[in-house]
């Protein structure tokens, strides 16, 4: 499962055309943004008390208390943390849980409400990339190293 952020197209061509260190900027906002994303999704999972249902395990022996609807999964064994990547290429990045429980918790089942994780921390993102966007047009188009 992965989610995309994307900017405005007719934003990051006028970036573009400034030259190398203006794409080089852009290039970073994107990494940086993608990352800041991925460590939301996971801060978000390992986080904060959980309010759901107590479950006692084993192998190994534990308790383990899950996630109310709408919250973060709790984790468990962490693997769901783990999983998370942010796949940067040039100006594209994806950010994607690599588990197959990933889909079933982010967008719930006919069984289970939804334990968002990766769209709140893409939208905790999306006005800071695109304030990003802007000001490096800003600068840009002054001439300012950006």
């Amino acid at each position: 499962m992965k989610m995309t952020l994307t900017g405005d197209k007719d934003l990051i061509a006028n970036i573009r055309k400034y030259g190398k260190q203006a794409d080089d900027a852009l290039k970073m906002i994107v990494m940086a943004t993608a990352q800041n994303v991925r460590t939301h999704a996971i801060r978000a999972i390992q986080g904060g008390p959980k309010t759901g249902k107590e479950y006692k395990k084993y192998a190994p022996k534990r308790t383990h208390r899950a996630s109310s609807p709408g919250q973060a999964p709790a984790t468990d064994t962490g693997r769901l943390a783990s999983s998370i990547v942010a796949d940067i290429t040039g100006l594209t990045a994806e950010v994607s849980a690599n588990v197959q429980y990933a889909a079933p918790l982010e967008f719930g089942t006919v069984n289970m409400a939804p334990r968002p994780f990766l769209e709140p921390a893409l939208e905790s993102e999306r006005m800071k990339f695109e304030q990003r966007l802007m000001r490096l047009s800003d600068e840009a188009s002054k001439g300012i190293n950006p």
